[in-house]
C-alpha cells in the first residue's frame, strides 16, 4: 500500500542523482535501478542481475517534460495509448532520442528505427523518486536474471535473495506490492503489437482501434 506522501532524504537525492543504485516499489513488483543518464550503474546493474547489456531496461519518468528526453517522436496511436492508461501499469516501446545512449535502446524488428522502452510510473515512491532526482529512472525487476517462484516478481523486500540485496545502495520499503508485471506495447512495429500482457489487458485489435482514432 502506497502512503500518502514520500520524500527522498537528502543524501538519497544526491546519492541517486550521482549514480547509487536503489531497490525500490514500483506499481507492479520491486524493481532496481539508478539514474537513465548514468551509464556505469547500469552497466553495475547488469552485472548484478546476470542480464546481458544487449538487454536495454524499462525506464520510468515522472512527467511528460522527462519523456522528451528519451523518444524522437510520439506517433498519433502511442499519444491515445498515453492518455488511456498513463500514468499506470504499461510501458510503451518507442522510437529513442537519436542521442540516447545504446546500453538503453533497442531497435525495431527490421533493425531500423533506434527504440526505447517507458513509462509513466503512478505508483507514488517511483514517481518521486524520478521528480526529485529530475531524470527517468531505470526500472528492471529485482531479481537474478531466470530468476523462479517469489523472486521472479517481487512483491516484498523478502522475495529479494539477500545476496541481491548487499549489493546495492539504497533499499526503499514499500510494503506489500499487489501488481503483476506490467503491459508492453511496440507502438513502432507495423503492425503495432501487444508483446508482453500483463497489468493492462488488451488486444492487438484494440490497438488497431486506438491507431485509427
Amino acid at each position: 500500500m502506497q502512503n500518502d506522501s514520500f520524500s527522498l532524504t537528502s543524501h538519497q537525492i544526491e546519492a541517486l542523482t550521482t549514480g547509487s543504485i536503489a531497490i525500490f516499489p514500483t506499481e507492479t513488483i520491486y524493481g532496481i535501478g539508478c539514474s537513465a543518464w548514468s551509464e556505469q550503474s547500469l552497466q553495475r546493474i547488469f552485472q548484478i542481475k546476470g542480464r546481458a547489456p544487449d538487454q536495454p531496461p524499462p525506464i520510468l519518468i515522472d512527467d511528460r517534460r522527462q519523456l522528451s528526453t528519451l523518444v524522437a517522436e510520439v506517433s498519433p496511436l502511442a499519444a491515445n495509448l498515453m492518455e488511456k492508461y498513463w500514468p499506470g501499469s504499461m510501458t510503451l516501446i518507442l522510437p529513442a532520442h537519436p542521442d540516447l545512449a545504446p546500453s538503453l535502446s533497442g531497435f525495431s524488428a527490421d533493425g531500423k528505427i533506434k527504440t526505447v522502452g517507458v513509462r509513466q510510473t503512478d505508483h507514488l515512491i517511483a514517481r518521486e523518486i524520478c521528480r526529485q532526482i529530475g531524470a527517468p529512472f531505470i526500472a528492471t525487476s529485482a531479481n537474478f536474471s531466470g530468476a523462479t517462484g517469489r523472486a521472479a516478481a517481487p512483491h516484498l523486500l523478502d522475495d529479494i535473495p539477500e545476496d541481491f540485496r548487499r549489493q546495492v545502495d539504497i533499499i526503499i520499503d514499500g510494503g506489500v506490492l499487489r501488481g503483476t508485471p506490467s503491459t508492453i506495447v511496440d507502438c513502432v512495429g507495423i503492425p503495432p503489437r501487444v508483446i508482453r500482457l500483463g497489468a493492462v489487458e488488451l488486444s492487438d485489435e484494440e490497438l488497431l482501434i486506438l491507431r485509427e482514432t
